[in-house]
């Protein structure tokens, strides 16, 4: 006899770990700067530059990059500076093998700069790291045996999960604007920001559909004999496909996604004026593709010609639970400090989750949006000013099925904010969130590796009566039973003249010998 297997390819998470660091650094304004009178707004973004495991641990290169806008003296009323703190971190990763993928997945909890003295300003984040360890292998199990006499088999039905594409591609998008003859043309760009906003992505044949778009915002100097300061924003289309060889439409896809580069060039129009601005973002894609399958596991076999006794061992198989995106909704109020705002100039946030817990009907989530609205003042050395907010949020993502031993991975995304001045110095918030889940259930199944067998004293056997009354015990089925006393399935319900196989504790059967 020999046995026939089956893979199963697969992405094994085997260690997922968090942790917060704290970045504090100060920073001198550069000689070619002017002095700064108050800081305006700031921005950063975590690029991870080197991830590999050293005795149980992930070792996380990095640095978070950031830019300042502030008010500053002398001509030019607004001025930036840019910079980026370095670090290095070690995650204990008990369950990581040195083989094993790692992947990062970075936030920023808390970004503040403060004005130190005029040449000196500081930069403070937190920073939470989530690194999970991942191994791509296959589950194998056995799901028949060659065809041959006397052979009787058990099996059992599975729904698994299986690993059909993995890639890490990027897609390019272009896109450029007039400057409307409302404002002034670009003398030159001052502080700058690209944000994604919502993204929608789809399976289909050989390939994933993107859909989605970034928000571009921008501040500059006006070009003329005396410039002013403006602004101008509007919103990049990301659309496109990246190709999934082996993908179709019926499959699911985990999707992550940020941005890998961007770039913003000044060009002039048909009249010469400084009014066209060309934007092209470059958006990192992580895609990991599954598909589901019916898997037929042999759990059980015997032979009428000899005595068989499989060899049974441990495998791992995932089966996806659900895959849900929820949409969650958050406004609020919150109000301006020193200077009254005339007009707001942009809105962004950043999506905190502070906690998840497991629900019997889903994954419950509770966080909060930290806001910083950007608009100008009227007066003249700080023409801008920054109020920052955090408006708490909680949603329950639906999801039936979930257990304790349960692969969920949960993120978050913000998708649109935006905000409107309701009172002198109060200003109303609303955005969307959205609440990416996808969620597998861990499976440990004994499966047949292989068997010993030995040959079957027949004399003995001979030896014994020709048909016996049997008693069933707790627990038992008929293919136990004739398992046990080398016949048939067919045999006992022909004697027993039985319509099926269903037995329970306590029903008497005759079962008659059968020599092969």
């Amino acid at each position: 006899m020999k046995l026939i297997t089956q893979r199963v390819h697969m992405n094994r998470c085997n260690c997922r770990e968090t942790k917060q660091i704290t970045l504090d650094r100060d920073f001198n304004v550069p000689d070619v700067r002017p002095d700064a009178l108050q800081i305006m707004k700031e921005q950063g973004e975590i690029q991870i530059e080197e991830v590999h495991m050293a005795e149980g641990k992930a070792s996380v290169k990095g640095a978070l990059n950031f830019q300042i806008l502030y008010a500053g003296e002398g001509d030019l009323p607004v001025s930036e500076m840019t910079g980026s703190i370095p670090f290095e971190e070690l995650i204990p990763l008990s369950c990581a093998d040195r083989d094993d993928e790692l992947t990062v997945h970075a936030d920023i909890g808390d970004l503040r700069s403060e004005l130190i003295n005029s040449r000196k300003l500081g930069m403070k984040a937190i920073i939470t790291l989530e690194v999970s360890a991942g191994t791509i292998c296959d589950g194998e199990g056995a799901v028949d045996i060659e065809e041959g006499t006397d052979v009787y088999t058990k099996k059992k039905m599975m729904e698994v999960s299986r690993l059909v594409f993995s890639k890490k591609d990027t897609l390019r998008v272009r896109d450029e604007w007039k400057i409307p003859g409302t404002k002034d043309a670009i003398g030159r760009i001052l502080y700058s920001d690209i944000q994604l906003g919502e993204m929608n992505t789809r399976m289909e044949e050989e390939k994933l559909q993107v859909d989605g778009q970034a928000q571009v915002f921008l501040i500059y100097i006006s070009d003329g004999e005396e410039p002013e300061l403006n602004f101008f924003e509007n919103t990049l289309p990301i659309e496109g496909y990246i190709e999934c060889h082996g993908c179709d439409s019926d499959m699911v896809a985990q999707v992550m996604t940020g941005i890998h580069s961007r770039d913003l060039e000044i060009k002039e129009d048909e009249d010469g004026e400084s009014r066209v601005l060309d934007a092209e973002v470059v958006v990192d894609f992580d895609i990991k593709v599954y598909g589901q399958e019916q898997l037929e596991l042999l759990t059980d076999f015997y032979s009428l010609k000899e005595r068989c006794k499989p060899v049974y061992e441990d495998s791992f198989f995932e089966n996806l639970l659900v895959h849900n995106k929820s949409k969650c909704r958050i406004s609020g109020k919150i109000t301006a400090g020193e200077y009254t705002p005339l007009q707001i100039w942009n809105v962004s946030g950043e999506l905190r989750i502070d906690r998840k817990e497991q629900r019997e009907n889903g994954m419950f989530v509770e966080g909060a949006l930290d806001v910083s609205v950007l608009y100008l003042t009227g007066d003249d050395k700080i023409p801008l000013a920054t109020v920052k907010g955090s408006l708490p949020f909680e949603q329950l993502v639906e999801a039936d099925g979930l257990k304790e031993n349960s692969n969920v991975w949960l993120y978050g995304t913000l998708e649109q904010v935006g905000g409107t001045m309701t009172g002198d110095k109060e200003i109303e918030i609303k955005a969307v969130a959205a609440l990416d889940m996808i969620a597998f259930d861990r499976m440990e199944e004994p499966i047949i590796s292989g068997y010993e067998s030995e040959e079957i004293d027949w004399k003995a056997w001979s030896r014994e009566p020709g048909m016996i009354g049997y008693v069933v015990q707790p627990g038992e089925t008929m293919w136990d039973i004739a398992k046990n006393f080398l016949t048939t399935v067919g045999s006992i319900m022909e004697i027993n003249q039985r319509e099926n196989e269903q037995v329970k504790a306590g029903d008497i059967l005759l079962i008659l010998k059968e020599v092969s």
